[in-house]
């Protein structure tokens, strides 16, 4: 599967009240105010690898599509970059 779509990196939960229909969420991880907006994310980007964090929890309960372990993701995606996800490889690519 392959998703396109805008950023929304975030830096605190404080950021997540920013979030457009259809982002994709680049983050170190998710806390439980994710919630309140998660219908709203196409997809979820997060640096650590850890399939028992909040982020691999949610994902899996709300069936969204989500890369774990992606290294400094926060600092090389920036909010309204245009990104291409593989899921199958898990590779993200920056459109131009």
């Amino acid at each position: 599967m392959i998703i396109t779509g805008k950023v929304l990196a975030v830096k605190s939960p404080k950021d997540y009240y920013k979030i457009k229909d259809e982002s994709i969420l680049v983050a170190k991880n998710t806390t439980p105010d994710i919630v309140m907006i998660i219908h709203r994310i196409k997809a979820i980007v997060i640096e650590i690898d850890n399939k028992l964090c909040h982020a691999a929890i949610i994902a899996r309960e709300y069936g969204k599509p989500l890369i774990m372990g992606a290294p400094d993701a926060t600092k090389k995606f920036k909010t309204g970059d245009k990104i291409r996800i593989n899921l199958e490889n898990k590779n993200i690519v920056k459109i131009k």
